[in-house]
């Protein structure tokens, strides 16, 4: 947090972590001009003319190199929030704002939304690796109490009595998700055999296509259902036994606002995500969340 003038003015900011988008850009400019340099060379003087091999080696670390440079130019600040105006000053760019439209922060899956007045809701901004966690918890913790009063608190956890609960999957996202990676792998059989020649079947986007089927289609085998009764949480998935958490090796059990995540907490301090709320079918994961932050404010009294 940071004081912004003689007024009572003070200025939240979120930054990027600058250390590893400069390990990035250390990294990824070197590689990306020896893999362009290795491809031609094994193009011209071994004659292997691959898209997936240039791509891979060349392509792949121009776009991290290019991607960190840029971060680091703008100057590493994500958001500004100015506390004393409840107010984002940069960072959130809403494209199309209209009438009753307003900005929340959803502690179940770790993020800001842009929520409509017909209540749909799109994420603007979410918790992610290259964010510095102290200056994003802080602003959350700040962001949140404004944002229950002008709410007229009505956002606040609505805690239900059923005795077991049990979270899935988001199915419809994720068979999007795996109808989207056929779809590609349909362009690129067609594109094949339209030019069998020019079109490279090993190429980058049949690889991506497969990875969209792979990330759609797996949760949907194996269907990992969380399970909350008395205080206990257990994974099922399909064809495997429940999984206790904590599991051995840790202590205790802890929701995270801050990134929508489950953990299971050491007594060393160490963590483990257990389940990610971006992941799971955000009606029961609600429920969920709301029962848990309720049962462990209730044990701590």
């Amino acid at each position: 947090m940071t004081f912004a003038s003689e007024s009572t003015t003070f200025l939240i900011k979120v930054r990027l972590r600058r250390r590893p988008l400069r390990w990035l850009v250390a990294v990824c400019w070197p590689l990306a001009a020896a893999g362009f340099a290795l491809a031609l060379y094994l193009r011209i003087e071994a004659g292997i003319d691959n898209q997936l091999l240039f791509q891979g080696l060349g392509l792949l670390p121009l776009l991290g190199a290019i991607f960190g440079t840029l971060a680091l130019t703008v100057g590493g600040n994500l958001l500004t929030y100015d506390v004393s105006q409840w107010r984002v000053m940069s960072g959130i760019n809403v494209s199309r704002w209209r009438e009753g439209d307003r900005i929340e922060y959803s502690i179940y899956r770790g993020r800001f939304e842009l929520v409509r007045a017909n209540g749909r809701r799109r994420e603007l901004i979410r918790n992610g690796y290259l964010i510095d966690q102290d200056s994003w918890a802080a602003f959350v913790d700040v962001f949140l109490a404004h944002q229950h009063p002008r709410a007229g608190r009505a956002d606040l956890p609505q805690v239900g009595s059923e005795p077991v609960v049990e979270v899935g999957v988001r199915g419809q996202f994720f068979a999007w998700i795996m109808v989207a990676g056929l779809a590609m792998e349909a362009l690129n059989l067609l594109f094949w055999l339209d030019t069998p020649d020019v079109f490279d079947p090993f190429g980058i986007f049949p690889i991506l296509g497969i990875g969209y089927v792979l990330f759609g289609a797996l949760p949907l085998l194996l269907r990992p259902v969380l399970t909350y009764k008395e205080g206990q949480v257990s994974v099922k998935t399909l064809g495997r036994p429940a999984k206790e958490y904590p599991s051995a090796g840790y202590e205790r059990l802890e929701f995270s606002i801050h990134d929508g995540c489950l953990y299971e907490m050491g007594a060393d301090g160490r963590r483990r995500k257990v389940a990610r709320g971006w992941a799971r079918d955000l009606v029961a994961w609600k429920v969920f969340v709301d029962r848990f932050l309720a049962d462990a404010a209730g044990s701590a009294r």
